[in-house]
């Protein structure tokens, strides 16, 4: 119980610097919440939660421009051979502070995360679960992800490029 009242007091202490950071140019939020199923995420940005039980694959694509912490795994941590390192385990925590990256959530149950920055998230729910859980994108309000669908996400936006100017001579 001591740890869930730590980890609520932890996320409500972070909520209002991640809100604060969409008014960053392009950043945006997207909330998990008891989410049951597959989960894939690719972005860039920060991102902090835990995830009941499942296996939980981290894709760095650019070594060394964040951190990656996990902590929870039943078994020590695999690194297979595109790179990327495999975690398998119950009550999984993880943080990566900042960063492009790509997490895989296979067979999840209870997953709860908050990431502010820009990308992409797929959602293939449960389908034996009884609620598969909500979402919530850039501040919106929590939906339900659908029962039988997958669901497809954006957050954040790229930022667009400065306009290219040209000098021409006298």
């Amino acid at each position: 119980m001591r740890r869930l009242c730590l980890i609520l007091l932890v996320c409500l202490a972070a909520a209002p610097a991640a809100f604060a950071a969409t008014d960053a140019a392009g950043d945006g939020v997207l909330e998990l919440r008891s989410v049951y199923g597959n989960v894939t995420i690719n972005a860039k940005g920060v991102l902090w939660g835990q995830m009941d039980k499942g296996s939980l694959t981290v894709t760095d694509p650019v070594a060394g421009d964040g951190d990656v912490l996990v902590n929870g795994a039943d078994k020590p941590a695999r690194v297979l051979p595109d790179g990327s390192v495999l975690y398998v385990g119950k009550d999984l925590h993880f943080r990566i502070t900042g960063g492009s990256y790509k997490l895989q959530f296979s067979n999840g149950t209870g997953i709860d995360l908050t990431t502010v920055g820009v990308g992409k998230a797929t959602i293939l729910p449960d389908w034996t679960a009884t609620d598969d859980g909500d979402y919530a994108v850039d501040g919106a309000k929590w939906k339900s992800v659908p029962f039988y669908d997958p669901l497809y996400l954006k957050f954040g936006v790229k930022p667009t490029p400065p306009p290219t100017t040209t000098t021409t001579g006298p």
